[in-house]
């Protein structure tokens, strides 16, 4: 649906209080998206699924919930603005397995799925970044006498005309979850 002009008045009381993240940030790389929901200029509904090649699985990492961040950042040239999607969170601990998928999702194009618990069974999810323009990682690590952890940060590098999109498909198949280890041993 194109976008049509309506006003728009304040929704609610408490509509700018922060809003509660589920902690399973789930990662997809683009070289395992088949096929991406489409949108239109002007409306933030995705229309279809993310689908991923056979036997392709999208990865779920716990971000702690007061960490993360969605971010969008606009700039550009007059008759050039965009925006610049992003996630950040904080993921606790030093473990193999964590390390490992920094390492192998360190040059990866990305599209990230994060909800919003929102009251609903469902929670409100959106979508960040395209197969066409995706999210990329970079790392900080603290590991000292306050704290042990890794804060992940996933930006586009190129401006878009989208902003993130408001996401009501299938969530795609996940990647087991690690053994449990014990951290230090």
């Amino acid at each position: 649906m194109a976008y049509k002009k309506v006003s728009i008045p304040k929704n609610g009381d408490g509509a700018g209080s922060p809003a509660p993240k589920s902690s399973d940030i789930i990662i997809m790389d683009v070289e395992d998206i088949k096929t991406e929901p489409t949108r239109e200029l002007g409306d933030p509904t995705m229309t279809g699924d993310f689908e991923l090649n056979e036997s392709a699985e999208a990865v779920c990492v716990y971000g702690t919930p007061s960490t993360i961040n969605l971010t969008e950042e606009y700039s550009g040239d007059p008759d050039a603005r965009g925006v610049k999607q992003g996630v950040a969170f904080s993921h606790p601990g030093n473990s193999s397995e964590f390390k490992g998928f920094i390492e192998k999702y360190m040059n990866k194009g990305v599209v990230i799925l994060v909800k919003e618990c929102d009251g609903t069974a469902a929670g409100k999810m959106e979508a960040y970044g395209s197969k066409c323009n995706p999210l990329f990682l970079s790392v900080e690590r603290t590991d000292s006498n306050e704290a042990r952890r890794r804060t992940l940060t996933f930006k586009q590098e190129l401006n878009d005309k989208f902003l993130p999109g408001d996401y009501a498909g299938a969530v795609p198949p996940l990647a087991a979850a690690a053994a449990a280890q014990v951290e230090g041993a």
